[in-house]
């Protein structure tokens, strides 16, 4: 009998089906909830990936096939808000200054509170994790690129172009700043709470990233 399957259409093998693109990130986000509990609670050389693992109700084996390393599980928790960032960036409307973006700060306040305590636990443990500390940096090195596209398209210009990738890096930098500021405070220092601090600091670098070529 001749065979029914084609090139374009292989044999179906059994098993469980593949998980989505949206669930794998889910999965991507609870294991980095959890790991950052856990480095917060026992530091990183305190914590394992199995336990890791535990907390986040998976097998080793599968946090293996997520990241190469203990500390890269970190960076989901990163990438989600700086994500966020961008597309709320990228739907605020044309006809309005960027900088007022700054006060209408849906784009951290309506993600879960416990998320952006444990990104503020994550940057305390940078001061003392330097491989934590590195995964920081190249998730944000990471977001450069695709929030130059975001602020290119709104000013007409390449999102390669150098001038659009500059304002980019200056916009991170300066969320990255405030953020940095908020938790350098000795403690029992009186401040800006984190809210404030961070629409202080998005108010300064969307400004930027909208003001004329010098």
């Amino acid at each position: 009998m001749a065979d029914t399957h084609t090139a374009t259409e292989p044999a179906r093998r059994g098993g469980r089906p593949p998980l989505s693109e949206s669930r794998k990130d889910e999965i991507r986000l609870e294991i980095a909830i959890a790991a950052v509990r856990l480095f917060t609670a026992q530091g990183l050389d305190g914590t394992s990936v199995a336990q890791i693992a535990d907390a986040a109700g998976i097998a080793t084996r599968t946090l293996w096939r997520y990241f190469p390393s203990k500390e890269a599980c970190a960076a989901p928790l990163l990438s989600f808000g700086l994500d966020r960032f961008t597309s709320y960036v990228r739907d605020w409307p044309a006809d309005r200054p960027l900088s007022e973006a700054a006060d209408d700060t849906r784009w951290f306040s309506d993600a879960s509170p416990t998320r952006l305590l444990l990104v503020i636990d994550l940057l305390r443990l940078t001061h003392t994790e330097p491989l934590l500390d590195a995964v920081w940096s190249r998730c944000y090195s990471e977001a450069v690129a695709p929030l130059a596209a975001v602020l290119g398209e709104r000013l007409g210009r390449p999102g390669d172009d150098l001038r659009v990738k500059v304002k980019a890096s200056m916009l991170l930098a300066a969320m990255h700043q405030g953020l940095r500021h908020y938790v350098c405070r000795a403690p029992g220092e009186h401040g800006l709470s984190v809210e404030d601090t961070i629409r202080t600091a998005a108010r300064i670098g969307l400004a930027a990233a909208e003001a004329p070529d010098v």
